[in-house]
């Protein structure tokens, strides 16, 4: 997976998903040409390209595994969960750096573990604490709450909460997300997680994504952000949390006055395919 084709681009790549996020994977340095916008949208086309949520450049240096992220839109981002233990499954596949990793991101250093059976937990840098309540600008039409919490999970997130699975299932994303991913009070823009409580150790949640600017099928900072804030709505650890996929991630936690630590998000980290891109064909 170290071939370069045209101008430094990477030739070969894995497509892995996590939970159903999923994403365009190479074992390579992000050069200038590799990391260009329009390349990356055009690697995440889903008709045109190879169709992904984002892309990550993993490599092993002496600090230990890197990952950089790409969303689909061209942009960097600092963190992506479950971009993360796709990266650290791949590193301990590809790279030979064991089951037990340091994956370096724009976060911060994050231990990972990676078990036989392909699931992959990590361990959070910091503590999470939900921050500012924010009005839902009156969309929703009663199913969502009037106000969400923000959430910072090494990407900033907004948590909604809705009446229940029913009403969580029966959203149209497609006009709630937009407009609260561009919040007026976070001029950043923020994932957008609408979220039900199941029981007290179970969430559904669905995500529209900034930088995907669409639905994904899971994100697993935005369930970590989204067990922070159920968490003082009496959320017991550890917390199944039903994506949108079907899939279940699990976080678990120790509780603060004023947020949660310790935490550990586990869930599959799967490699679908490997494959090789014909750059020459991509005018």
């Amino acid at each position: 997976m170290n071939a370069s084709g045209a101008a430094g681009l990477p030739t070969r790549f894995a497509k892995m998903s996590g939970a159903g996020n999923d994403f365009v994977m190479f074992l390579s340095r992000p050069t200038e040409s590799a990391t260009e916008a329009e390349t990356i949208r055009r690697l995440c086309d889903r008709r045109r390209g190879i169709g992904a949520d984002g892309v990550l450049f993993v490599r092993r240096e002496e600090s230990g595994v890197v990952a950089d992220y790409f969303n689909a839109d061209g942009g960097a981002a600092r963190f992506c969960a479950n971009g993360t233990r796709c990266a650290a499954r791949l590193a301990s596949l590809g790279l030979g750096a064991g089951d037990d990793l340091v994956v370096r991101t724009g976060w911060g250093p994050i231990r990972a573990l990676v078990g036989a059976d392909g699931r992959v937990t990590l361990y959070l840098p910091e503590a999470v604490r939900p921050g500012r309540t924010l009005p839902t600008l009156g969309l929703g039409g009663g199913a969502i709450a009037s106000d969400a919490r923000e959430v910072l999970v090494g990407v900033p997130h907004l948590v909604v909460d809705v009446s229940d699975a029913a009403s969580l299932e029966a959203l149209d994303l497609s006009l709630l997300g937009p407009r609260l991913r561009r919040h007026p009070e976070m001029p950043e823009g923020a994932n957008v997680n609408f979220v039900a409580m199941e029981g007290p150790s179970s969430l559904a949640v669905r995500t529209w994504e900034r930088g995907v600017e669409n639905e994904t099928l899971a994100c697993g900072s935005g369930v970590v952000a989204s067990v922070a804030v159920s968490a003082f709505s009496g959320a017991v650890p550890p917390v199944r949390i039903r994506t949108r996929s079907g899939e279940t991630l699990v976080v678990n936690f120790e509780r603060t006055p004023d947020g949660i630590s310790e935490i550990r998000l586990e869930g599959d980290a799967r490699l679908l395919f490997e494959g090789e891109i014909r750059w020459e064909e991509w005018r």
